[in-house]
């Protein structure tokens, strides 16, 4: 396991810059991986859940687009390295199928993180139980819990 390296989806990245359940974990989580230099990844289509989950909240009316321009420019300025996701989608495709994902940008970053054979970190508590039995490098933020 590459301990150097973790890969983080866009429902954890949110809870850095937004009060929600989990956050403070979050937040502590991503103070830990700075202190300890560990360097994250994610596929590049965390750009694009990233941006439709603020827009989501401005359709709401929980942020202005003013404060959802603030929080996604944070984001994609943050630590986050992108990938380019061409190679994946086959690995992504099989793992979709493999635990029965409704959608299949979860599974990129499973093969993400596979390929660099390093932990993928969640807030999706949905996602993490469908795999948690199989796969011991599939953490969910909620196992951070402070």
């Amino acid at each position: 396991m590459n301990l150097g390296v973790i890969v983080v989806d866009a429902s954890l990245a949110l809870k850095w810059h937004l009060p929600e359940a989990y956050s403070d974990e979050a937040s502590t989580l991503l103070q830990e991986w700075r202190v300890h230099r560990v360097r994250l990844l994610a596929p590049i289509l965390f750009t694009y859940e990233v941006t439709s989950a603020l827009a989501k909240r401005v359709r709401f009316a929980e942020l202005t687009v003013e404060q959802a321009i603030a929080r996604l420019e944070a984001i994609l300025a943050g630590e986050v390295r992108f990938f380019r996701i061409e190679t994946h989608h086959r690995r992504a495709l099989e793992l979709a199928a493999r635990f029965g994902l409704t959608a299949a940008y979860d599974a990129h970053y499973l093969a993400l993180a596979e390929s660099h054979q390093c932990e993928f970190w969640t807030a999706d508590q949905r996602l993490w139980n469908s795999m948690k039995r199989e796969l011991d490098w599939v953490r969910w933020l909620g196992e951070a819990r402070t």
